[in-house]
């Protein structure tokens, strides 16, 4: 089904994310000048913690930032379900409560300011695409304290997300992973078609975990070149802003349409 969204702006016809999860050196060490090299913006989402792998390479990801890239808040602690092997009794989402992982995400973009004082906005990626706290009865979504501190959160699923209707505290994005570049490239094109907003998750590139071969990123890359402008691609946060607010244009006025005034980025 098309997109019930009124239009992109200046003519686009979808838009494209793609972001990066944890922090890796394989990130800053190849998937950062393989987006640079076809000049697109990603997002990293880091955990910005006291002797993360984040402070330790302060620099090269303030680096990062000044080159246009986002830097997105993806907690202190890194949360997920205690389901997963590698994940500590302490670290259990089922153990947390709303305050607990508000005060985690709330240190987290505080860390944030203060380690890249320029930063600006940025948006929120859950850990592990999890977005509940607590477990049995007392199990609670904290989708709504993300929607109280960020205009737009990414979680995981699939790659596409309709701008007129999807939730902008829990995107779908999906996870690249042991696949080559044309199962990428015709999930992306999926969501293009139909006028999406295609949002893919990486982790390692080349090395680290969850990782894909150099090849797929560039071979993705050299893909999307040739669909600009009429797809535009661009960090979560840009594109959230952007749909956020054109979705909040279309309400007031009442029409379902967009209106003039977002028709140019």
């Amino acid at each position: 089904m098309a997109s019930r969204f009124a239009r992109w702006p200046a003519g686009v016809q979808a838009a494209v994310s793609l972001t990066f999860d944890d922090a890796l050196d394989s990130q800053l060490a190849v998937a950062v000048p393989l987006l640079e090299a076809y000049g697109v913006r990603g997002t990293f989402y880091v955990n910005p913690g006291p002797g993360s792998r984040f402070e330790r390479d302060l620099a090269r990801w303030r680096a990062v930032h000044q080159q246009g890239h986002e830097l997105g808040n993806h907690t202190l602690r890194h949360p997920c379900s205690g389901e997963h092997p590698f994940v500590e009794p302490g670290q259990a989402l089922e153990r947390w409560s709303l305050a607990e992982i508000e005060a985690d995400v709330l240190a987290a973009s505080a860390r944030l300011r203060a380690l890249v004082p320029a930063i600006g906005r940025f948006s929120f990626a859950y850990p592990c695409g999890e977005s509940f706290v607590g477990g049995g009865p007392r199990r609670q979504s904290y989708e709504p304290v993300i929607a109280r501190h960020f205009t737009v959160a990414r979680a995981l699923g699939g790659a596409g997300n309709d701008p007129a209707t999807c939730r902008l505290h829990r995107l779908e994005s999906w996870v690249v992973h042991e696949v080559g570049a044309p199962e990428v490239v015709a999930a992306v094109e999926r969501a293009v078609a139909v006028g999406q907003w295609a949002i893919l998750c990486f982790h390692g590139v080349g090395g680290d975990y969850l990782a894909v071969e150099p090849r797929v990123l560039r071979g993705l890359l050299r893909w999307l070149a040739g669909l600009q402008p009429r797809v535009w691609i661009d960090t979560v946060q840009a594109v959230g802003e952007y749909v956020a607010a054109a979705r909040a244009d279309s309400l007031r006025a009442g029409t379902g349409q967009t209106s003039g005034r977002w028709a140019e980025r």
